[in-house]
């Protein structure tokens, strides 16, 4: 069923996933993206930050023509997989502007320790 994207109000929880991030899930991101200063001990952070969007991008049913535009993230600390990810994201603001709808969503990361490993807002353009 289509997600009526109007319906979703700030400060509400639109993904809250869990993933593993082992070695077969790092290797394949870095080549993926062709990262050759990748280290055998830690994950790339933008490993982790593609991960926090996949279940925005799946729980939203992001469509085609969508529009990622914006996003800041912080890393907070190494993460040595393998290791379990608990990614999440609540959504900031909702709005239209002309034939878009602009959704911005806060990403929170936190390690199996409970640890928060990476913060951060991502803007989405989404065909209105």
């Amino acid at each position: 069923m289509p997600i009526d994207y109007a319906e979703l109000l700030a400060n509400q929880v639109v993904s809250d996933q869990r993933y593993v991030l082992d070695d077969a899930a790092v290797s394949a991101y870095v080549e993926a993206v062709g990262d050759t200063s990748a280290s055998s001990e830690t994950a790339p952070p933008m490993a982790i930050a593609a991960l926090s969007l996949r279940g925005v991008v799946q729980d939203l049913a992001i469509p085609g023509g969508t529009l990622h535009v914006g996003q800041e993230i912080q890393f907070k600390g190494a993460v040595s997989p393998p290791e379990t990810l608990d990614c999440r994201a609540t959504l900031l603001q909702n709005s239209v502007r002309g034939e878009w709808r602009f959704l911005v969503v806060r990403l929170e990361v936190e390690d199996s320790r409970g640890t928060q490993v990476m913060e951060g807002k991502s803007t989405i353009m989404v065909p209105a």
